[in-house]
């Protein structure tokens, strides 16, 4: 009778590699899905504008369609201080659940949302509303994914764990994009227009689904476990505001988060986002040339940024950091210069600048996770994260395509080099936290 016991404490052994294994696929799953609906938006957003907004003129149908888009920036900081300050408070595995729940709720609605033609203004706020629950859920996503899975690492091991996050994140825009071409090519350009975006957004929100029935079985982080018995300890001897610091009192945690977010967010942006893009309308590049060329990035980019964090863990987070911030000052403007319109210029680029960016983003999650004490950990990942997102990422491609028709493009390589530089110094002003503790409160 104890033999059956002791082999089913053993399969549930958070310590395992099995276990840990299982968390870290339900856990990225979720993430790749959360970007995967993020894309997907924007990929057939010129297709599904004139479903929610005015048909009568598309044009502006397209720009209330991506204002939407939009919105979902403004909201992600809010989610990410509310997902983070409830990630602290009831468990990191609650969180990562019901972020997942509101994104496929909003993926799904979308999916059968009524057309303006049939509601009229309805269907335009029904499409609101659903990209701002996404929204918020996103900015929760992200911070609280990280802190789970570099809190879920085995010793030695928390960069090469967090940079698993960022694998997720690329392979679900991969994942969106070729949905993308897969209708596209099947489908005609009536038919996508008509039902085929519906198929896209049904896709993300069923696998949403799946994605949340796999977190339901997540196994909380040892460092919130410890962190909660030690508070439930203290709870009659200290008040809650001693024994459960406030974000605020980690101000130099706080900025360490912010600094190194400027400068992820705005490269990742800039050259894996919308830099295709940006071929095709200042080059005329083709589009089929330019989405291979930022595929065949993507693809590698999935494998650098495992080998950086790899690396991480054995050399330690600072120099990866600074080696980041020194190349980006140095290089953008030379690795800028390589796209001239051509395939091979393109890809050049692209790869040239994922290596650079994949410095930062192997270790960058560890250290989010590593300069918090526990109790704030999760809110003051996602909420400095969101912010620094929302503020420079989000907003990259629109100042990079204004100064480029107005024939300033040389003012935004320069402020892509400011940027790089508050992410350098953050590298060398901050410390070493390879061999921190991660199960402390203060």
């Amino acid at each position: 009778m104890s033999q059956p016991g002791m082999i089913q404490r053993k399969q549930q052994d958070p310590t395992s590699s099995k276990q840990r294994i299982k968390d870290l696929v339900a856990v990225n799953f979720g993430n790749s899905l959360e970007w995967y609906d993020w894309t997907i938006y924007s990929i057939f957003a010129p297709y599904f504008a004139v479903q929610f907004f005015q048909p009568e003129n598309a044009a502006s149908a397209l720009l209330a369609t991506l204002a939407v888009f939009a919105v979902g920036f403004i909201t992600r900081p809010l989610g990410g201080f509310l997902f983070g300050a409830y990630a602290d408070r009831v468990g990191r595995r609650k969180s990562l659940t019901l972020a997942m729940m509101l994104t496929a709720v909003g993926s799904l609605v979308i999916a059968v949302a009524p057309t303006y033609g049939s509601i009229g203004l309805g269907a335009s706020a029904i499409l609101l509303l659903a990209r701002l629950v996404q929204g918020v859920a996103h900015g929760g996503e992200m911070g609280t994914s990280i802190t789970y899975l570099v809190e879920r690492a085995p010793r030695g091991r928390r960069a090469f764990f967090g940079s698993t996050s960022w694998f997720s994140v690329v392979l679900g825009t991969i994942l969106a994009t070729l949905t993308g071409l897969v209708l596209t090519t099947l489908l005609s350009e009536s038919d996508v227009r008509e039902w085929g975006w519906r198929v896209a957004f049904g896709i993300g929100g069923v696998l949403g689904l799946y994605a949340l029935h796999l977190r339901r079985s997540l196994t909380e982080t040892d460092a919130f476990e410890e962190a909660s018995k030690s508070a439930d300890a203290r709870v009659d001897s200290t008040s809650i505001e001693t024994r459960k610091p406030r974000l605020l009192h980690h101000w130099k945690a706080i900025l360490v988060v912010f600094g190194l977010s400027a400068g992820g967010s705005i490269m990742f942006y800039t050259w894996l986002i919308f830099m295709p893009t940006y071929a095709q309308l200042q080059y005329g590049q083709d589009s089929s040339s330019a989405l291979t060329a930022s595929l065949i990035a993507q693809v590698y980019f999935l494998g650098a940024v495992l080998l950086a964090g790899w690396l991480g863990d054995r050399i330690g987070r600072k120099p990866m950091v600074i080696a980041f911030g020194i190349a980006f000052v140095a290089l953008t403007i030379p690795i800028h210069s390589l796209v001239d319109g051509s395939f091979a210029g393109l890809l050049t680029a692209l790869l040239a600048s994922l290596t650079v960016l994949a410095l930062l983003f192997g270790v960058n999650g560890a250290i989010w996770a590593e300069v918090f004490p526990t109790s704030v950990r999760a809110a003051g990942v996602a909420g400095p994260l969101s912010l620094a997102t929302a503020i420079f990422g989000g907003t990259a491609p629109y100042i990079n395509a204004a100064l480029s028709q107005s024939g300033h493009q040389d003012w935004f390589l320069y402020y892509l080099i400011g940027v790089a530089m508050i992410t350098l110094v953050t590298g060398i002003l901050m410390k070493e936290t390879k061999d921190s503790n991660l199960i402390r409160e203060t």
